[in-house]
Order: C-alpha cells, then sequence, then structure tokens
C-alpha cells in the first residue's frame, strides 16, 4: 500500500508522487457519482447536522399526523374495541384540526429534509451488503409513501380527487406503510443521528467561512466525505493557529492527530489498514497547508437553512390554522374554508349536490323513527311542536375546518321516548340522499343520550338553510361533520 507525503505546497500525495483524489474528483475514490463541477459546489449546509435536526421537527410534525389520523379513522370506522367520548364537546375538532395543520406543517420540513441529504443518494457503494440495501430501500419507501400521503391529504382539504382510487381507505393503509419504513429508517440511522446532534452547528477554533461556517473542504471535514483529501497537510504542523503537533496524537503515528487518521480512513481500500501518513522531517520554515477553496465554502450556514426551515413550517402552520382556530381566520390565505357559509358556518356538500332539493321542501315530508316494532312518522310541525333545546356545538369537518353555532331542536333521547322504549342500541341515521357513502351514520349509546344531541331545526337563530340540512338534521358533540347526517329521513334503533 502507497505511504502519504506532503510536498511544500502541502498537497498529499502518495510515495509514487501521484496526487490523492481532490474533494471534488470524480475517480472511484470520490465518495459521490456526481460530476466534479457539481461536487464541487455541494453547498457545507448539507449534511447529517442539518439533516439530524430537521429530521426531528419533521418526525414530531408526521407522528402528531399518523396518530390523528388513525384517530379520525377510527372514529368513522370504528373498531370494536375503540370507544370515543361525548365530552369535552370540542376534542375532535382539536385533534382534527392538528392532523391537517400538522401535514401541511410537514411539507416544507420534508423539502428540506430532501435537500440536506439527496446527495448522499449518489454515494457509493449503491446497495453493498444487505443492511446498506435496507436502509437504501427503506429510504425510497419512506421518501415515496410520505409523498403519497402529503400530497393526497393535501388535495383532500380542498376536497379535489384527480385520481380514480378511494381516498381514505388508500390514505390510512399507506400511513402504516409510512410509519414502518420511518421505524426502519430510525433504527437503522439512531447512530448517526445521535452523533450528528452531539455535533455542534458551528466547531470552534476552525477558520470560517463568509458563511459562518468551517470551508467544506477542511480537514475537519474530512471525515464526513469518505474518499476526498483536498488537503493532506503535515499532521505535525498543527491546526491552524495552533504551535506545534496536534494536542491529541495518536499513539505509534509519530505524532499524527485523530482528526487526520479519521480523514485518511477514507482513502483505504476494503480490507486493506486506514492509511497513516509518516511524518516528515522539517528541513526549515514552511508555511501552514494551503486548502483549496470550493464554491460552496462561502455558501449558506447551517443556522440559516434551519432557521427557513422553522420559518417556512410555521408559515405552512398559520397559513391554514385559521379554519380551526378563529382568532388566526385573518391569516389563513391558504385554508380551502374561510369560516363563511350560510347562515356563518360553511358547508362541504350542497342539496343540489347531494340531489335532496325536492323531497326536502316537499310538503309531505315525514321523518320516521323506528324503535324496535315500535315505528312513528314526524312532520316538520310535529317536530316543532316538541320542546325545544339549544346547544353550542362545533361541526369539524374532516378537511381540518370547523366553526362552532348555536343549534337548536330536539333532544334526541326525548324524541325516542315520544316513540317508545329507547334499549340503549347503535342508532341509524339515514338521509333523504338516494346514494353516497356517508348517506347513513351510526351513532353509538353515550352520544344518542347526550343532553346536547339534538335533531336540530335551526341554526344561529333563525331555521336551518337547505343546505345545512333543513327540515332537520342530527348535530352531536364531538363528532367528524361528515357524521353529522343532513337531511333525515329516517332514525332506526340496530337490535
Amino acid at each position: 500500500m502507497a505511504m502519504m507525503s506532503n510536498d511544500e505546497s502541502g498537497v498529499a500525495e502518495h510515495s509514487d508522487g501521484q496526487p490523492l483524489p481532490t474533494h471534488d474528483d470524480n475517480s472511484v475514490g470520490s465518495g459521490l457519482l456526481l460530476p466534479s463541477v457539481i461536487a464541487h459546489r455541494i453547498s457545507p449546509a448539507r449534511g447529517p447536522a442539518v439533516a439530524a435536526r430537521v429530521g426531528i421537527m419533521l418526525g414530531a410534525a408526521v407522528t402528531i399526523c399518523f396518530l390523528t389520523g388513525l384517530l379520525s379513522h377510527w372514529i368513522q370506522h370504528p373498531p370494536t374495541w375503540f370507544v370515543w367520548p361525548v365530552y369535552p364537546v370540542w376534542l375532535y375538532r382539536v385533534t382534527q384540526g392538528a392532523h391537517v395543520i400538522s401535514g401541511v406543517v410537514a411539507i416544507p420540513l420534508l423539502l428540506v429534509k430532501l435537500w440536506s441529504v439527496y446527495p448522499r443518494l449518489y454515494a457509493r457503494p449503491l446497495f453493498g451488503n444487505p443492511l446498506r440495501a435496507l436502509e437504501r430501500g427503506s429510504i425510497a419507501l419512506l421518501v415515496g409513501s410520505v409523498i403519497f400521503q402529503l400530497v393526497t391529504g393535501l388535495f383532500n382539504t380542498a376536497q379535489n380527487y384527480p385520481w380514480r382510487f378511494f381516498f381514505t381507505t388508500s390514505h390510512y393503509a399507506m400511513a402504516y406503510v409510512a410509519a414502518g419504513a420511518l421505524a426502519i429508517h430510525l433504527a437503522v440511522k439512531l447512530p448517526v443521528v445521535r452523533e450528528a446532534l452531539a455535533q455542534p452547528l458551528v466547531s470552534h477554533g476552525l477558520p470560517e467561512s463568509d458563511s459562518g461556517e468551517r470551508p467544506a473542504n477542511s480537514v475537519a471535514d474530512m471525515a464526513d466525505s469518505p474518499g476526498s483529501s483536498a488537503d493532506m497537510a503535515d499532521p505535525a504542523a498543527g491546526s491552524p493557529g495552533s504551535a506545534g503537533g496536534s494536542p491529541n496524537p495518536v499513539a505509534g503515528t509519530g505524532g499524527v492527530s485523530e482528526d487526520f487518521v479519521s480523514a485518511a480512513r477514507g482513502l483505504a481500500k476494503p480490507g486493506e489498514s486506514p492509511v497513516r501518513p509518516t511524518p516528515r522531517a522539517r528541513t526549515g520554515p514552511r508555511s501552514a497547508p494551503q486548502i483549496p477553496q470550493s464554491p460552496a465554502a462561502g455558501g449558506i450556514s447551517r443556522r440559516v437553512v434551519l432557521g427557513t426551515a422553522a420559518f417556512g413550517a410555521a408559515v405552512a402552520a398559520l397559513a391554514v390554522a385559521g379554519q380551526t382556530v378563529p382568532f388566526l381566520r385573518w391569516l389563513a390565505v391558504l385554508a380551502p374554508r374561510s369560516g363563511e357559509g350560510p347562515q356563518g358556518v360553511p358547508i362541504n356538500r350542497t342539496a343540489a349536490e347531494a340531489g335532496v332539493t325536492e323531497r326536502a321542501t316537499a310538503p309531505d315530508y315525514a321523518l320516521t323513527v323506528v324503535l324496535g316494532d315500535r315505528r312513528r312518522t314526524f312532520t316538520r310541525a310535529d317536530l316543532t311542536a316538541l320542546p325545544q333545546h339549544d346547544a353550542v356545538l362545533p361541526i369539524a369537518c374532516v378537511e381540518g375546518w370547523s366553526a362552532s353555532a348555536r343549534w337548536s331542536g330536539i333532544r334526541l333521547r326525548d324524541l325516542l321516548a315520544a316513540v317508545g322504549e329507547y334499549r340503549g342500541g347503535e342508532l341509524r341515521f339515514t338521509s333523504l340522499e338516494d346514494s353516497g357513502i356517508y348517506r347513513t351514520s351510526v351513532l353509538p349509546r353515550p352520544h344518542a343520550i347526550a343532553a346536547d344531541t339534538l335533531v336540530a331545526l335551526r341554526l344561529n337563530g333563525s331555521d336551518l338553510n337547505i343546505d345545512h340540512g333543513y327540515p332537520c338534521r342530527l348535530i352531536a358533540p364531538n363528532r367528524p361533520g361528515v357524521l353529522q347526517t343532513k337531511w333525515l329521513a329516517t332514525i332506526e334503533e340496530l337490535i
């Protein structure tokens, strides 16, 4: 194995006089399969220091999004073991708002994360041993599934579906794929993340570039660039600003510093020991090694990248949070729902879209209630004649928007009592709609007997607008809007 030496210019050489591959060399010894003109311009901010810190923020956003998404799915399609409480009435409003906000926040964080690590996708070997192949496979699966989730979720908030698959089941299934890929990725990368977090964003005691970072191809950075050795200076010369050799020499190397040996490890071929330069005797005073500066050395700093990522995430959150948080509504410039609509409440589906206008306004309209073998019909006049109650409840939709309103109507438990004995079973509500996956909804017993669960006839002091469910609709606390059935036709106890 050839040994290294340093000439008076400070450029590293093999003992045969051939120069070692440099940071931007595109040879076999280079760590990246990039053209040298590109590799020479890779920003010093790209690397584990930024990737680990942005990854923590992204991981937190994705975790919140995943958990709140599971809740929303289970509320709409409850497993037998799942129980969702009636109170507090605002709980679903908070969880679903957090689901959409965290998903939107994840978009700029994902972009910065990909920006910081994408050069590593070209690192050699492309696959290597089974562990590396598993790592790269999990990265591909993770990136693909997260992009799918964020893009389809964003389209769903706008109720725009330019695809043929059913959003709900696809989004739910892919959430588990993303979670599994993330778990594998974290297991493989945890040592790298821990090491990156232990390092300061700016290394003190080294020359700083114009951006506040040390030069990208300094000796201290060589360990982060396998196979790169822009400068292999005489280790006995010490670091800039020091007098004499390294304060931490490696035993048996004649005073070679630990940093220098770590940097040289990238030059060893498979099966060989790391390269250890042979110290040379000085014949006279010599200048400090000349470190070639790449154009990236004066680029953007890591702190600026992290600050930009945090700022972008905050702006993204504020741009949509107003559809959930009322006092931020004036900032929600990207929210699909502004909080405005008939009677001061937004709508997702109009009566015309549902095809119920004629039947909902028909003079012979009647609501049918069935409890076991007892059945009774109620006209709107009959419903109005029953004792009326008010409830201030939010209506919160899966798209993330919500709005509080004052609803007036008959308590559901009173309406059931007017028909017969309610035996505590689930209740199925059916709309006047002819079709649609949310034409019916099922209400569990705790919600059915709650004092705030109403068959609503009025909204904010006036009769229901037809787009809000006239002649009557269900409104119950702590439920998704898609389960607050409008244009009621029947209520039936399930035995």
